[in-house]
């Protein structure tokens, strides 16, 4: 088997674990949805890596250790639904604004990063909306609605065209995710 067809093989798998995470979370379908959510994201920073988006590789380290923590919460019975207010959105976004424009520069002069103010931007938001997905807050939809739509740009001018795929799936699940009444999947 070539080098390209395992690739795109390991890409395929990746892109089927998360996104089965992502339908059994909007079914509730946990804390065993964190399995595949760790799985499909060691795939995924695998590939990133091969493909100089150094960012979003070191993202997908995160996610497997926020498949972790999810798994653990949801499993003790630790998480409940609920809102944060304006303020404290405001904190976030202000914070992970700056987090990306250093994040940016670091990969721009010290790396060979291939778009690294579009990678560090999905990788510092995502960190946020992680946070706030797995502490069960509504409006990480929000967030995920904004970084889907960057990540379909960026991961298809990389050449991972199943994973640009996988993030038009995940637009239209954030939109499912904070619309609820929608009912896409």
């Amino acid at each position: 088997m070539s080098n390209a067809t395992q690739n795109k093989l390991i890409e395929a798998l990746a892109v089927v674990f998360s996104l089965a995470y992502t339908l059994m979370y909007l079914k509730g379908v946990l804390p065993e949805g964190y399995i595949l959510a760790g799985l499909g994201a060691g795939l995924f920073a695998f590939l990133c890596w091969k493909r100089k988006i150094y960012a979003e590789s070191a993202l997908q380290f995160f996610y497997i250790g926020m498949a972790v923590y999810g798994y653990n919460l949801v499993s003790e019975g630790g998480a409940t639904a609920h809102q944060i207010s304006l303020t404290t959105h405001a904190i976030w976004l202000s914070t992970a604004t700056l987090g990306t424009v250093l994040l940016g520069l670091f990969l721009k002069y010290s790396t060979d990063a291939a778009m690294p103010y579009l990678d560090a931007f999905t990788t510092i938001f995502s960190l946020v909306a992680t946070w706030l997905m797995i502490n069960l807050v509504h409006d990480n939809w929000l967030y995920w609605i904004v970084i889907d739509t960057v990540s379909i740009y960026l991961y298809a001018k990389r050449g991972l065209k199943l994973g640009s795929v996988l993030f038009a799936l995940y637009l239209l699940l954030a939109l499912d995710g904070y619309f609820e009444a929608i009912q896409i999947f």
